[in-house]
């Protein structure tokens, strides 16, 4: 079990790796159409990728979608995942001091 952040449209589950991989995970709940999920999951595997050249992220990644995230524009899925990334990699990095 990992660490957990929350948003109105995501939760990112966190557990230490020396890599970084990610998920996304989008429920049929969500979207009902194949290719709204599949979107959504684009769009966040394009922002950690993107963030992740500018940062050094490492780590297993969890993102969890909730329904919220339909409505939002990319800029505002961008701001959130990586408000949810800094957090949990800034809890992380003071708890292994």
């Amino acid at each position: 079990m990992g660490r957990r952040t929350h948003s109105p449209a995501l939760q990112v589950i966190f557990s230490s790796h020396t890599q970084l991989h990610v998920s996304v995970v989008v429920s049929k709940k969500i979207a009902k159409r194949a290719v709204k999920r599949n979107r959504i999951r684009r769009r966040i595997y394009d922002i950690v990728r993107n963030y992740s050249r500018e940062r050094e992220i490492q780590g297993v990644f969890i993102f969890l979608v909730k329904q919220p995230i339909l409505d939002m524009e990319y800029g505002e899925i961008r701001n959130q995942v990586r408000t949810h990334i800094d957090e949990i990699v800034r809890k992380h990095v003071s708890n292994t001091k």
